[in-house]
């Protein structure tokens, strides 16, 4: 076996990358590196135990060229008797609000590689980067900002996604297709500077090299340290904090609770969180904004929100943690909020709600005062001689209920028949301990009384009673 070849065999065997009885779909251009992979896969598949099929996405960028790439790679795995699947996307005419041309392709070559490998059995995909990939990402990362997780450039696997060519370099792949007579197609565009990438590859790495002509190592040596104190700090992480980070019906949980009290410890874990489960990129101002959004306790819960992420503060007792999933492309979300007030940490305390522009008091009041003011609407009064919980105010949530004479009752069924429309239901507060409702607040906004949870009505014999009270 060619020695180059060997190297890549005992690369895919120590990381793990694919075992005997998979099906690789491979997600492969017209190029260089391409067709090396194709030409690697077709010949160690047998000795491996694997089937393979092909993955192209024709960009439609380059005309009659991006047509005929998608038939070269077509024709390329007849001859290594492999399916192919070649897509289509009219990126001139379905462009992404907000994203480069890179960004958006990639997107949609990700999106459409899993559902191809879905839909045909498909256990693992490959791509073809190469190690002159690993340095332009972790020097394109170096300039346009990143913290010690970006530095490790591109792992060589990621859940269904491995790329067994990070093991050689581009020079070693052209000589190889030169020695050995493969085909291959250029892509003018490579060329084109005003990709970031092709910008790196094509200005800024050449230069670096001819001043610095170890740069290459020293950058791929960083992205090893890197990747090192990274495995080091979860590993210490995990035997201090066991159970920081859970999952629930496939959305993340983050006991933020324990790691409050430093912002690096903090950032670190949701760093990893959001790369290793959403394959999400973060920033540093991201970091902040969601760490100083989470110590602000009369916080709105929808802590970060963009295209691909949303981050969310929720109580559980008086503990917080913080929820994170992915947001649907066509998601349309109704903003969440939350106010936690602690009943015995002072007399009085005001509560501003700015989602919904207006501000309460809530305080311990004698039955005297609750005589005087239960019949107001602006006001609402329970007891809570037995519960200790923190109370909150909040808007509703599925599945929110509360408790009447004949048994729980839905909110939703309630706001229903109060005719309220859903915008104004997303608006009502509600008072609630712990997680029970134990008042809707309707009356604060609209013509329509106030309900309190049966258990919670205030009584001759009530011993704690605390009002709520629009300002």
């Amino acid at each position: 076996m060619d020695p180059l070849i060997a190297r890549i065999r005992d690369f895919i065997g120590l990381h793990g990358l694919f075992t005997e009885g998979d099906r690789l779909l491979l997600s492969l251009s017209a190029g260089k590196d391409s067709m090396f992979l194709l030409h690697v896969i077709s010949e160690l598949r047998g000795a491996m135990g694997i089937e393979a099929g092909i993955f192209h996405l024709n960009h439609g960028m380059r005309g009659v060229e991006s047509d005929r790439d998608g038939e070269f790679v077509r024709a390329m795995g007849e001859r290594h008797g492999m399916d192919s699947h070649v897509c289509s996307h009219d990126f001139k005419r379905e462009r992404r609000a907000g994203l480069s041309f890179e960004e958006d392709a990639r997107n949609v070559r990700y999106r459409l590689l899993h559902r191809i490998a879905m839909e045909n059995r498909y256990s693992v995909m490959a791509t073809a980067h190469s190690m002159d990939d690993q340095v332009e990402t972790v020097l394109m990362r170096l300039v346009t900002g990143t913290g010690i997780h970006g530095l490790q450039g591109i792992p060589p696997k990621r859940g269904a996604i491995v790329r067994p060519l990070l093991a050689v370099s581009s020079e070693e792949i052209y000589d190889y297709l030169k020695v050995h007579g493969l085909e291959w197609r250029e892509d003018a565009s490579n060329e084109d500077t005003a990709y970031a990438r092709n910008y790196i590859r094509n200005r800024i790495l050449p230069v670096i090299r001819e001043k610095f002509p170890m740069a290459d190592g020293a950058i791929l040596s960083l992205g090893e340290v890197a990747g090192e104190t990274i495995s080091m700090i979860d590993g210490l992480i995990h035997d201090r904090y066991p159970h920081v980070v859970t999952e629930e019906d496939g959305d993340a949980y983050m006991d933020a609770e324990a790691l409050r009290r430093s912002f690096p410890l903090f950032a670190h874990v949701l760093s990893s969180v959001i790369r290793g489960r959403f394959n999400h990129h973060v920033n540093r101002s991201m970091l902040r904004e969601v760490y100083s959004k989470y110590l602000v306790e009369r916080a709105n819960v929808n802590i970060y929100a963009d295209k691909r992420i949303r981050i969310e503060k929720l109580y559980r007792g008086k503990k917080s943690r913080l929820r994170l999933y992915a947001a649907g492309e066509a998601e349309t979300v109704a903003p969440r909020w939350i106010y936690r007030i602690d009943p015995d940490a002072a007399p009085e305390q005001i509560v501003e709600i700015k989602e919904i522009g207006i501000s309460v008091t809530v305080k311990a009041v004698d039955h005297e005062f609750f005589e005087k003011f239960r019949k107001n609407a602006g006001y609402i009064f329970v007891t809570l001689e037995n519960n200790n919980e923190s109370i909150y105010i909040r808007n509703r949530r599925e599945g929110d209920c509360i408790g009447t004479e004949k048994g729980r009752k839905k909110v939703k069924k309630l706001f229903i028949e109060k005719k309220l429309d859903n915008a104004s239901k997303d608006q009502v507060p509600l008072l609630l301990a712990g997680d029970t409702v134990i008042a809707c607040m309707t009356g604060f906004l609209f013509d329509i009384p106030n309900r309190i949870a049966a258990d919670f009505l205030v009584d001759k014999n009530s011993k704690k009673v605390i009002a709520v009270i629009k300002n």
